[in-house]
């Protein structure tokens, strides 16, 4: 069974936090538990989808291992087929 992550936003009207899961932070409206007051999903949306594109990333860390890069920030291939974007050419990476 899949759980949903629960995350921690803090309330943008009283700064509490605001412990839930991604899709309760994603509903049309809901109301911040500590001071009662309204929260639609616009107000989250920026933020939910860098964190879900971090969370992706993470896992794709997880199953495929973080990507080797060079000292120009490009990511190896074999050395037969590398070509650095520093000028260093194969001996880059």
């Amino acid at each position: 069974m899949h759980s949903e992550p629960q995350i921690a936003l803090n309330c943008p009207y009283c700064e509490e936090s605001i412990y839930e899961t991604l899709s309760w932070f994603k509903k049309s409206y809901s109301t911040c538990p500590s001071c009662e007051k309204g929260l639609v999903a616009g107000q989250f949306a920026t933020l939910l989808a860098n964190l879900e594109l971090a969370m992706d990333a993470s896992i794709e860390e997880m199953l495929n291992g973080q990507p080797h890069t060079g000292c120009c920030g490009q990511q190896s291939e074999s050395s037969d087929q590398r070509e650095s974007s520093c000028g260093k050419g194969t001996s880059c990476c």
